[in-house]
């Protein structure tokens, strides 16, 4: 990849010059270059150090160039080599900027405002460091934020990136500067999903697992235990959802085993949208405990009649 253009070479200058030195300059080459300069005029030559007197008579791009132009000098310098992530810095362009601005950045780095520091996670051409976090259920459920703090590289405050000696960056031009940002992760989210932390970061959600209820998309499922003799006669239940006051089922009489109860709008929202998953209830059946003679006896006066004990076989489901 070629390197960024030399502005302070175009210009003939020392890259500590001051603002006066910088426009003298320009208006001495912009004179003997211009292309009506008496057929002494070059065209390209006149594009290129009008576009350099464009960033380096502007404080703030003159700044971000220098910053751009040492750590490319460095990376050259050290090599490509494992361990890099790239950090996006945001660029402001006001009415003024022209597309020269825009193109500084891909003779630079290829993508617009790209530059590199350790680590790496890709996503489409754009690289930013990547974090994770972990959550649980009852977040998706509801929402949550965390806080998150990444490194950005700023212009170094004491050379404004233009010394190779500067005790502060190391002569790199530019400081790592923590960043705290509260990110807010929304309701419904899925698993492995990845927020964007403005320009500067990706945020990778994990869900952990939970002791009660499985995710299906937007539905929970879970098993719920039901004593025999409710499962035979029929009645209500009261158990605690995912999120929220307890709440109560209906058990119709005679479920059996495996019977899959379903209790709408207890799942999960889906996400962007006002609507919620269901609730799926495996009943699982449970003798009373404990178990009583008298509860022997009566078994067995069912059992006296009813001649199908079973004894069939099927797949597990």
């Amino acid at each position: 990849m070629a390197g960024p253009k030399d502005y302070y070479k175009i210009l003939q200058i020392d890259p500590h010059a001051d603002e006066k030195t910088i426009k003298r300059a320009y208006r001495k080459l912009a004179r003997q270059y211009h292309p009506d300069a008496g057929g002494k005029g070059n065209e390209e030559r006149f594009k290129e150090i009008n576009e350099a007197y464009q960033v380096l008579s502007n404080p703030q791009k003159r700044v971000e160039y220098d910053r751009l132009r040492i750590g490319y000098a460095n990376r050259a310098s050290q090599s490509w080599g494992p361990g890099f992530r790239r950090v996006r810095t945001e660029q402001t362009r006001s009415k003024d900027d022209t597309d020269d601005w825009a193109s500084l950045f891909e003779d630079l780095f290829g993508a617009g405002g790209w530059t590199s520091t350790t680590g790496t996670a890709t996503t489409g051409s754009a690289q930013v460091p990547e974090h994770q976090v972990s959550i649980g259920l009852e977040d998706v459920a509801r929402g949550s934020q965390v806080t998150l703090t990444v490194e950005s590289l700023e212009p170094c405050p004491n050379c404004r990136g233009t010394s190779r000696e500067c005790p502060r960056c190391g002569g790199m031009g530019s400081i790592a500067t923590p960043k705290t940002f509260t990110v807010k992760i929304p309701p419904g989210v899925p698993d492995g999903a990845t927020l964007r932390v403005g320009e500067h970061a990706r945020l990778r959600v994990t869900v952990r697992d939970h002791p009660r209820f499985v995710r299906q998309g937007n539905d929970l499922r879970g098993r719920l235990r039901v004593a025999v003799p409710l499962a035979a006669i029929g009645g209500e239940i009261a158990f605690k959802p995912l999120v929220g006051e307890q709440v109560s089922v209906k058990i119709p009489s005679h479920t059996n085993a495996g019977k899959v109860l379903r209790l709408r709008g207890l799942g999960l929202p889906a996400r962007g949208k006002n609507v919620r998953g269901d609730l799926l209830l495996e009943v699982e059946l449970m003798f009373p405990e404990p178990f009583r003679p008298e509860d022997d006896r009566l078994y067995q006066q069912l059992l006296k009649g009813h001649h199908d004990t079973g004894g069939e076989i099927y797949a597990p489901r």
